[in-house]
């Protein structure tokens, strides 16, 4: 699956927009003002805690699956398999399914 234009760009941005907050983080910290540097650092914990919540989701769900079509006595083919690995947006989680 590739990305369009747009989308790179709208990435690009939530990534600049990322680093911008942690250098305010890490110049507020430097100029002592450590309640705004916890600020964002509970902030970002918050976000990959989010994150975390997301992918565990997941793989519960794929574990499920994967339970039920064993129950079935069945593995998927080859087709539902390639349908299922393009529906995968994110690159890393391709690379790591493609490397098992």
């Amino acid at each position: 699956m590739t990305m369009s234009t747009d989308d790179r760009v709208a990435e690009l941005y939530v990534k600049l927009g990322a680093l911008a907050e942690e250098r305010d983080a890490l110049r507020a910290q430097l100029d002592g003002d450590l309640p705004a540097a916890t600020r964002w650092l509970q902030r970002k914990v918050w976000r990959q805690a989010a994150a975390l919540d997301t992918l565990n989701r997941r793989v519960v769900t794929q574990r499920f699956v994967l339970r039920t079509l064993d129950g079935l006595g069945r593995s998927l083919t080859a087709d539902e398999y390639r349908a299922a690995r393009a529906e995968i947006a994110d690159a890393q989680l391709q690379e790591r399914i493609e490397a098992a």
